[in-house]
């Protein structure tokens, strides 16, 4: 056919499937059709694919070393991430490699195939906002180096992948917004393409469903639009905010500086909810309500999987968890009291008429 080396993605490609089913059906693993491991044989057969020699030599031997891919540093969250998995990793003698990518699909491409070429044992990693390709993750199942996802889940791969529960604790901040006497509520997304982003978007959504309050898809702006913050300006100039829930506490901590910089006080003209619970939540004035996410725990428990999958790579099973969060009221959002109460009703009876 002139091709090169034939890789497990080339057959995956070809059949329609994903390339660990073709893993597991060339190494007569379970959780497939017989119908479906005969096709994948008799593609390989035609092709001509030989396993890679290297992914072998890690079955027999390993390293001892992890790699963690990472977005950055500068966020206190993943500093929190990075000592869970940090603890569990010293515990059980392995090193662990860290690299970021800094929201750069290329950056993150160069990480996989960086520690991929180190023969670290297993990687855990949190995707970039820029990535829309995953086929650098492919190349390592195909390796058979082990992947556990962290705060962010990848529908297009079987893999495990640890996450926060961010769907309730949306609804739950929407509730508390509503019971304080709000109905104008918008939500500032975080990037698209990102589960955690959509996850929220869907919190938001279903909080205001739950409530009895319509979606109006101009109160939903994209932090990542520059004229957000415009954008933003003009539906409070227009009287038309009384709430705002944001993707995490950096975008809050932006939307209350734009309130301030138009003399509205917060939370009296406008509350404000984050998410992640950040150093900066506490550190602002007025102090910033958020949704508290378990970072740490997260990194932990990811590390732990991670283990698990290297201890045990004849097994097909993945562990796909959600840790609860947690809703922390600070100064940013008005307390409930029947007062308020009394006032969000109204304020529903008359958006809802």
């Amino acid at each position: 056919m002139g091709r090169g080396r034939v890789k497990i993605t080339d057959l995956a490609k070809e059949l329609g499937v994903s390339a660990s089913t073709v893993s597991r059906a060339l190494s007569n693993g379970g959780r497939i059709s017989e119908e479906t491991k005969k096709k994948v044989i008799e593609l390989a057969n035609k092709w001509g694919y030989k396993p890679n020699p290297f992914a072998i030599s890690l079955l027999k031997k390993q390293s001892r070393t992890i790699g963690l891919i990472l977005p950055e540093f500068t966020h206190h969250y993943f500093t929190k991430v990075l000592n869970g998995v940090n603890q569990v990793v010293n515990e059980e003698g392995y090193h662990l490699f860290i690299v970021t990518h800094e929201g750069s699909m290329e950056k993150e491409q160069k990480a996989t195939a960086m520690l991929n070429s180190m023969r670290v044992d297993g990687i855990i990693a949190s995707y970039a906002r820029g990535t829309t390709d995953f086929e650098h993750y492919l190349d390592l199942i195909e390796d058979d180096v082990p992947i556990v996802f962290l705060d962010r889940s990848c529908e297009d791969l079987d893999t495990s992948y640890v996450i926060t529960d961010d769907f309730p604790g949306c609804i739950e901040s929407i509730d508390h917004l509503v019971k304080s006497g709000n109905s104008k509520i918008i939500h500032i997304s975080g990037p698209d393409n990102l589960s955690t982003s959509f996850t929220r978007m869907t919190g938001y959504r279903e909080g205001l469903r739950k409530n009895s309050l319509s979606v109006n898809e101009k109160f939903i702006l994209n932090s990542e639009d520059r004229d957000w913050k415009k954008k933003f300006k003009s539906l409070v100039l227009s009287g038309e905010v009384d709430a705002v829930h944001c993707f995490n506490d950096y975008v809050a901590y932006d939307a209350i500086q734009v309130l301030k910089d138009m003399d509205r006080q917060v939370p009296q003209d406008v509350s404000v909810i984050g998410f992640a619970d950040e150093p900066v939540a506490t550190y602002m004035s007025p102090q910033l309500s958020t949704v508290m996410q378990p970072a740490e725990e997260m990194g932990r428990r990811a590390a732990e999987i991670l283990l698990w999958h290297i201890r045990n790579k004849d097994s097909s099973q993945l562990f796909c968890e959600q840790l609860p969060t947690n809703l922390i009221l600070r100064e940013s959002t008005q307390q409930i009291s029947k007062k308020t109460n009394l006032k969000s009703v109204v304020k529903i009876l008359k958006s809802a008429g």
